[in-house]
């Protein structure tokens, strides 16, 4: 039984570097079953203190309670989360920490763990959410989780954030980018001593460098990525509004050759071929508007979920490199096993995310294509366009006391920036389908690999 001593916070940071990550892992009712070196030195408690204590024996009071609650929401509902945190070392000194808490599922998809990483913040955000978190007290305070969650997606909009998994997304991928440098795999030393258990970890090492490498060249798609959605949100709006100003352009026609009478017959004709030409531009269009939506949700969780899995791979080798330093400290069958599972553990993890990325990546890869083809139905539009602009001005040309030829110098303007913007994202579109496909064989590379990395570790079942 953990009994917890009332600490008084002191306004002093507890050392937790840049280029330091630690890993703890409870049970479903957030009992701490087991966690890594950094992490109990971080929180200043002993193994033995936390093993079986509830994770909030770290609390700090100045945390809104609103983020814990909707941390638990996420989890509860199979989702990870990323939030800032401020916790509490057992001596009352803080430490921040960005920490990504994921539901570890079983072979029937079922919640049985919550695995939580944590990095050192390092960017501006840090200090918002600093100040934003003594906010959100005060609404707690005098309104409650209501009053406080109601302040939280306001702030957030304020920020230029339409959710919090908008915020998520930006939050992780800063904060690595911001540490590329030092938040990385490192070598270890390679001791020659004959131990089995310190072989395997090492073979395991191994292959953790070589899915490390593997990783790093699919986290440099993310760039890729997620330039192509700015574009394609930018440029997609420009295409939506098409059909609004084809069907304008269309009704002053009819307006024109109605006012010409018999002597606009020829305007007639033109004008029914452009409402024709505005229906069918709607109805590639709005297909457009539904795979451009997908699209994004696609790429919104394929460029989370690289970012998780890249910080995952480098706690996986920052962890072997911490079990193989102390190889003479994990002697016992009980500390083996539980290495082996705490290895397997995040391995799941990893593995879990890749399959999903790739669920993502082959439905993004449907609906990427499908938009290159409703962009070459477009095409085919804007030339019919061309044609009615010119054959129109030549009509125009006959009747000049009419509001023609300002019309079909519409079309001709409509016609040009529509295939100007199509042509902006040809070479994204292109570009972006090539990076999916080449994502799609180095994820068969990391499912070989972790797969290898399983087999060794079943060795340690030989030796304990």
């Amino acid at each position: 039984m953990h009994y917890r001593t009332k600490v008084q916070p002191k306004n002093i940071e507890s050392p937790f570097k840049p280029d330091e990550m630690f890993f703890s892992i409870t049970d479903l009712k957030g009992i701490i079953l087991t966690g890594n070196d950094v992490f109990y030195r971080t929180s200043k408690y002993s193994k033995e203190e936390m093993i079986g204590a509830p994770h909030n024996i770290i609390r700090h009071p100045d945390m809104p309670r609103i983020i814990f609650k909707l941390l638990w929401d996420y989890i509860k509902s199979g989702k990870p989360i990323i939030a800032y945190v401020k916790n509490m070392a057992k001596d009352g000194s803080y430490y921040w920490v960005l920490a990504t808490v994921m539901p570890l599922k079983d072979e029937n998809g079922k919640n049985k763990k919550y695995v939580s990483i944590r990095i050192k913040p390092t960017t501006e955000y840090l200090d918002l959410v600093n100040r934003l978190y003594k906010e959100l007290l005060e609404a707690e305070k005098s309104g409650g989780m209501e009053a406080s969650y109601k302040l939280l997606m306001e702030s957030l909009k304020k920020l230029g954030f339409e959710s919090y998994d908008e915020f998520m997304k930006v939050i992780l991928s800063k904060e690595l980018e911001s540490k590329k440098n030092i938040l990385k795999v490192e070598d270890t030393h390679i001791s020659e001593t004959g131990k089995e258990f310190y072989q395997i970890i090492r073979t395991v090492f191994g292959e953790a460098k070589k899915l490390d490498q593997v990783y790093n060249s699919i986290y440099k798609k993310i760039n890729a990525f997620e330039e192509f959605a700015r574009i394609l949100h930018e440029k997609s709006d420009r295409i939506f509004s098409l059909t609004d100003y084809i069907r304008l352009i269309s009704l002053n026609s009819s307006v024109e050759s109605f006012k010409l009478g018999s002597k606009g017959a020829s305007f007639s004709v033109l004008s029914a071929e452009m409402r024709k030409n505005s229906e069918m531009g709607n109805k590639i269009i709005e297909e457009m508007r539904r795979l451009t939506e997908m699209i994004m949700e696609n790429m919104d969780k394929i460029v989370i979920l690289i970012n998780i899995s890249k910080l995952q791979i480098v706690m996986i080798t920052k962890f072997l490199r911490e079990v193989l330093k102390n190889v003479e400290n994990h002697s016992s069958h009980e500390e083996m096993e539980e290495i082996e599972e705490n290895i397997r553990d995040l391995l799941h993890l990893l593995i879990t995310d890749a399959r999903e990325i790739m669920e993502n990546s082959e439905k993004m890869q449907k609906h990427l294509r499908d938009i290159d083809e409703h962009m070459k139905k477009l095409k085919i539009l804007i030339k019919r366009l061309e044609f009615l602009y010119l054959n129109g001005m030549v009509e125009s040309a006959h009747h000049t006391e009419t509001s023609f030829s300002i019309i079909f110098t519409e079309v001709n303007k409509l016609v040009e920036s529509t295939r100007e913007v199509l042509d902006s994202l040809h070479v994204p579109l292109f570009e972006v389908i090539e990076k999916n496909k080449e994502m799609g064989r180095e994820f068969k590379d990391v499912d070989t690999l972790v797969n290898k990395m399983y087999k060794e570790l079943e060795s340690i079942k030989s030796l304990v």
